[in-house]
């Protein structure tokens, strides 16, 4: 811990490095992590808080609106409690942030969960109609309409080559499997 030791002449003196020190140094060590107490030189009071407002209001008169008028109302009218209730919502801020990586992993987790369900269900479905189309594909009657159709494509095949046949005199040129042949002409 880092003891300043305050004189009357309101002069700060660091004890560790035998220098006298500023209150925006003393701002900077307790931004950095670094334990700071303040003891007035005579006394041994402990002037920490008081200092560290000090710094507070330095703050505000540079950067203008660290803290707003009405949070600064309500710490003077109601003193220590406006400060508990701002340092407990700070507190519960924090509390969030700190806590919201696991929330997301959490979410995330359990979105995979539900992913992987899907995935489940999706190749139960798929593996149902498989069967189904199967099954309705031996019945006689399908297999039956299917020689049907297939056997009248056939016929619709070679009728349009005789009537390629008759307007050029030339076979039509063979189409590739998949290709639509009445795309050529």
């Amino acid at each position: 811990m880092r003891l300043v030791k305050r004189y009357g002449n309101r002069k700060l003196y660091d004890t560790s490095e035998s220098r006298y020190v500023t209150l925006e140094e003393i701002g900077r060590w307790v931004k950095a992590g670094e334990e700071v107490k303040i003891l007035e030189n005579d006394s041994g009071d402990d002037l920490t808080a008081v200092t560290f407002a000090q710094i507070i209001l330095e703050e505000e008169r540079r950067k203008s609106g660290l803290l707003s008028l009405p949070v600064l109302r309500d710490i003077i009218r109601h003193g220590e409690a406006a400060l508990q209730n701002l340092a407990a919502t700070v507190d519960r801020g924090v509390e969030v942030l700190r806590s919201a990586p696991e929330r997301a992993g959490r979410r995330v987790q359990e979105l995979t969960q539900i992913s992987d369900r899907l995935g489940q269900l999706q190749r139960l479905v798929d593996e149902g109609f498989r069967r189904s189309v199967e099954r309705v594909t031996t019945l006689p009657a399908v297999q039956q309409e299917m020689r049907r159709i297939e056997r009248s494509l056939k016929a619709l095949e070679a009728r349009l080559t005789r009537l390629r046949m008759r307007g050029d005199g030339e076979p039509p040129a063979e189409a590739p499997p998949g290709h639509d042949r009445s795309s050529q002409s």
